[in-house]
């Protein structure tokens, strides 16, 4: 299902193609790194939702992409390469990005779940979303846990 574009108090939510979030995963996921992919298995399904928070220049400030992607026994999709600009964390951009996602598995009665950096555990907590099973090492070698958001038609 499309999502027109809506304005948000922190941008403009919309969806866009996997190549419109790859400078921002670069510069926010890969710490700029060239040698290493922006891109990820399953950016190109047709299934693969991408949506970027963009501000009234038209740059993208936040993105994140959705895939159906089962973790067996838990949740159906998958949040993928969250990521939001340097200079617009902190200000609601990811909680908008989280919150879409949201309304989406909510309306298909569908579960989410994320790979997150320790780092971040706190503001998925504060979305709803529950670490589950043990810290493993993750992309970039960092700490990363497992974290889990169920819909109200399945708590």
């Amino acid at each position: 299902m499309p999502l027109d574009p809506v304005a948000t108090p922190v941008g403009t939510l919309g969806e866009t193609g996997a190549s419109g979030l790859l400078g921002l995963r670069r510069t926010v996921l890969r710490d700029g790194r060239d040698d290493l992919p922006a891109s990820y298995p399953g950016d190109d399904r047709a299934s693969t939702l991408h949506l970027a928070l963009t501000d009234p220049g038209g740059w993208v400030v936040g993105g994140v992409t959705v895939r159906h992607d089962p973790w067996p026994g838990f949740a159906s999709l998958h949040l993928v390469g969250m990521a939001v600009a340097p200079d617009r964390q902190r200000r609601g951009v990811g909680g908008v990005l989280v919150g879409a996602v949201q309304a989406t598995a909510a309306e298909a009665g569908l579960d989410v779940w994320a790979a997150a950096r320790t780092t971040a555990l706190d503001f998925y907590r504060r979305h709803g979303f529950r670490p589950v099973g043990p810290e493993f090492t993750g992309a970039m070698d960092l700490a990363h846990r497992r974290v889990l958001w169920r819909s109200r038609a399945r708590r």
